[in-house]
């Protein structure tokens, strides 16, 4: 058995938006969810042939109200609630601290089995995952050692999380 991996950042307001963000986009990129956009901006075609044709601007009207809601609407709503419920309920600042291994994610206060993990997700920016009921995101920086991401990415990997 290795070392643990050991990660640490700070929990706050805008690291809880940026994480609900990058969830909220991948979700939006790789689920069925985005079909549902598709057939909105579809319907705007269909407005425009009906108000090309037949001077008829309802459908054109509920259609682009639909595809601004979907692709515009949907986060402005959602980070104005998340904002509201981090302010009421979350304070600034934690010092969060995992150590990962074999069994899954340690914390102070949490332990996370990697059965309780659905996904893994590698981005860019760090690691996105959704577990039973957190979503965690541990940025590049927030992993202690060089190579830390790689070897959590690997266990995450042989746990079939990836």
């Amino acid at each position: 058995m290795s070392k643990p991996i050991e990660v640490s950042f700070k929990w706050n307001k805008e690291l809880a938006l940026k994480t609900s963000k990058l969830y909220y986009d991948y979700d939006m990129r790789h689920s069925n969810k985005r079909y549902v956009g598709w057939f909105f901006v579809a319907l705007v075609q269909f407005g425009i042939v009906g108000a090309l044709k037949h001077d008829s601007y309802g459908l054109l009207y509920l259609s682009t109200f639909l595809v601004g809601y979907w692709y515009y609407g949907r986060w402005f709503l959602r980070k104005r609630m998340l904002e509201r419920y981090y302010d009421k309920n979350n304070p600034q600042n934690l010092q969060i601290e995992f150590s990962i291994d074999e069994n899954g994610l340690h914390g102070q206060e949490k332990n996370i089995s990697w059965d309780e993990v659905f996904k893994v997700i590698e981005l860019e920016e760090g690691v996105l995952i959704q577990a039973k009921e957190n979503a965690l995101f541990f940025a590049n920086t927030a992993f202690k050692k060089e190579g830390d991401k790689t070897r959590f990415l690997k266990i995450a990997k042989e746990k079939g999380k990836l």
